[in-house]
């Protein structure tokens, strides 16, 4: 429990002192001194948490704490469930961790955190694009660059004669065996954002104009849409196109 030092100093309080403690009805229009007392409380918190720097500094009661009470620089005293508070930590740093190795394949934090439809992963007619979406991020999609790295192949360049190295990147978005498929996907993703820029009444121009350069850029690498200045749609991932989005 959260704050439960403070609970058990108010229990003590109350054996020492013989207090009783009588209910009283919150959120009712009642004149009574108790229920106006209790009104004026429920203000006062309230009022509270929009200037915080004018609420008066309350001591942490670590007389009431237990013998061996976790703390943390950041945090500061932990009293909620200790296994609850580890597990998040540790899959905080698992997850960083995660993030920042694997050429950052993991790397959700600088994209869009809206998650994906379930529509493609569970419905869809064909499980294909989302198969190779899950061994893409795996790293396990067996391009030259992987399979020579496995001393599967002799060279990690490109087998369709690009003078480039056969990467998850250079495969979706710089080949130019595959430049006629990303033009054409790219024209219907624009024509589609267009249509429903329009049904959701986006109408703002520098609005629409975000969304739609962000559309555009999908499939190819941008220094201004993509975070990481290179597309990752392969991996299943979006620009962040709400910070783009007035909503005055």
């Amino acid at each position: 429990m959260n704050g439960r030092s403070y609970y058990r100093w108010i229990l003590a309080l109350t054996r020492d002192r013989h207090i009783n403690m009588l209910y009283t009805r919150g959120h009712s229009a009642e004149l009574s001194l108790p229920s106006q007392l209790n009104r004026e409380a429920d203000h006062c918190a309230s009022g509270s948490q929009r200037f915080p720097d004018l609420v008066p500094f309350a001591p942490t009661p670590t007389f009431t704490m237990d013998e061996y009470t976790l703390y943390t620089k950041a945090d500061g005293w932990i009293e909620s469930n200790t296994r609850t508070f580890a597990d998040f930590f540790l899959a905080k740093g698992a997850a960083e961790l995660l993030a920042l190795g694997n050429r950052l394949r993991m790397l959700n934090s600088v994209h869009d955190n809206v998650p994906p439809p379930d529509y493609p992963y569970t419905r869809a007619l064909s499980a294909h694009s989302a198969v190779i979406q899950l061994y893409a991020r795996s790293g396990q999609l067996p391009t030259a660059e992987v399979l020579e790295s496995r001393s599967k192949l002799m060279s990690c360049m490109c087998r369709l004669g690009c003078d480039a190295v056969e990467s998850v990147h250079h495969v979706f978005v710089d080949c130019i065996h595959f430049e006629e498929w990303r033009r054409a996907a790219g024209e219907e993703v624009s024509l589609r954002t267009e249509r429903k820029l329009v049904a959701a009444g986006i109408l703002r121009e520098e609005d629409q104009r975000a969304i739609m350069n962000a559309a555009k850029s999908l499939f190819v690498d941008d220094d201004v849409v993509w975070p990481l200045k290179i597309s990752q749609y392969y991996l299943g991932r979006i620009p962040r196109i709400g910070d783009r989005i007035s909503y005055m």
